[in-house]
């Protein structure tokens, strides 16, 4: 956790200091950690469309007149409101994702509350977010200080298909800035990778087991793939870097072939993943690819590289964009410092975002060594303070 006191700062303080209820910040907290919105591609359950209804009724008892905006059938809504600014005045959008990972070891849809910090399943990814946002939306809404107007979204589908962030993008062209909830220690990021993910198969020919030379054994040829992919590919990984977010990465995540044990395999697939860094191209990358596996082909193995079912993009936000400065100084008004901006390695909706033209900054409370744990928290006071600042933004990008 962050404590208020750990800064020393000659700076102003914020205008909203001394202004966030937390007992309704650890209310919110606890009620959203203990709704269930597993994304339902992992547990087949209901999704976000609880925790939206949830959401939805805590904005309605502030006085907003929120709106679902349907993205897939059975609830699983955007759940967005605006609170107008001052004329002149920027649209910035507080954005946290409804939809957590599945449940596993402590991490439940039951809140535990222990010293300070409230435990469970999206406490950190990213609940703590999605309250100080609502928070900072009551706060604005009881100040009349000059100030951005604020387009507040409970997204759906961060954690699968970014589907909630696609539709957002399209049904509100006038965002042109955003804060992007998710566990960031309450520093700013303004960089982090983007991820190509697609199958590689190899294709080999059926026999019995005790004739494997009446087959070709697609398991075999997928060795070589794998081989060339540790000793040709992974290498040559450093030959892009950003100062932030360091190198690409390469991950194997699946692998499955074969149709029993007597059977000589005539399929074998495998599930890849490219950690993007700024500067990257996926066409270039997915080309690159098709070079090394042509030299596996040569050695007459049948292999396809299929299409990508998974590209989004990086972030790299300049230090100095407006969204970056009103951040940096709501932090510095309430925490005494201004902070050096940091790049996360872990990715968010703002992939769909910035390349529609909107300035991200990624911004919350809670740690990402928490999140999708077995053990998952975050602070109240995190939480309080991270209100406060989002609050304090909001009147910056007005200034």
């Amino acid at each position: 956790m962050i404590a208020k006191s750990r800064w020393y700062s000659t700076a102003m303080a914020s205008q909203f200091s001394g202004r966030v209820d937390r007992e309704r910040v650890e209310d919110r907290l606890v009620r959203y950690v203990s709704t269930h919105s597993v994304n339902p591609a992992l547990d087949g359950g209901r999704g976000e469309a609880s925790l939206a209804d949830v959401v939805e009724a805590d904005l309605r008892a502030l006085g907003f007149d929120p709106t679902r905006e349907v993205v897939h059938p059975g609830g699983r809504d955007n759940v967005a409101v605006l609170l107008k600014g001052s004329t002149g005045a920027p649209v910035v959008m507080f954005h946290a994702h409804l939809d957590t990972v599945g449940l596993s070891g402590a991490a439940t849809a039951e809140a535990r509350v222990n010293n300070g910090l409230v435990f469970g399943r999206g406490a950190c990814d990213t609940k703590g977010s999605l309250a100080a946002m609502v928070e900072a939306m009551a706060l604005l809404a009881a100040d009349d200080s000059r100030r951005a107007s604020v387009l507040f979204v409970g997204g759906i589908d961060e954690e699968v298909g970014g589907t909630g962030a696609r539709a957002l993008v399209a049904a509100h062209p006038e965002i042109g800035l955003a804060v992007v909830g998710e566990p960031t220690g309450l520093e700013m990021a303004i960089a982090h990778k983007g991820v190509l993910r697609f199958e590689i198969a190899t294709s080999g020919v059926a026999a019995h087991s005790s004739k494997p030379h009446l087959g070709v054994n697609a398991i075999h040829a997928m060795a070589k793939v794998l081989i060339a992919l540790e000793e040709e590919y992974i290498p040559a990984l450093g030959a892009v870097q950003h100062p932030l977010v360091g190198v690409g990465t390469f991950n194997v995540s699946a692998i499955e072939g074969g149709s029993g044990q007597n059977v000589v395999p005539a399929t074998a697939v495998i599930s890849v993943e490219r950690r993007i860094v700024p500067g990257e191209d996926p066409d270039d990358l997915l080309a690159e690819f098709d070079v090394l596996l042509d030299g596996v082909r040569a050695l007459g193995h049948r292999i396809e590289r299929r299409e990508f079912f998974l590209s989004t993009a990086a972030l790299d936000t300049p230090p100095d964009h407006p969204v970056v400065k009103a951040l940096g100084s709501a932090r510095e008004a309430v925490l005494g410092e201004y902070g050096s901006p940091i790049g996360v390695t872990f990715g968010t909706d703002a992939s769909f975002f910035d390349p529609a033209g909107i300035g991200c900054v990624i911004f919350g409370p809670g740690s990402i060594d928490q999140a999708h744990a077995d053990e998952e928290w975050v602070g109240i006071e995190d939480t309080a303070l991270a209100a406060e600042i989002l609050a304090q933004t909001a009147v910056n990008l007005a200034g």
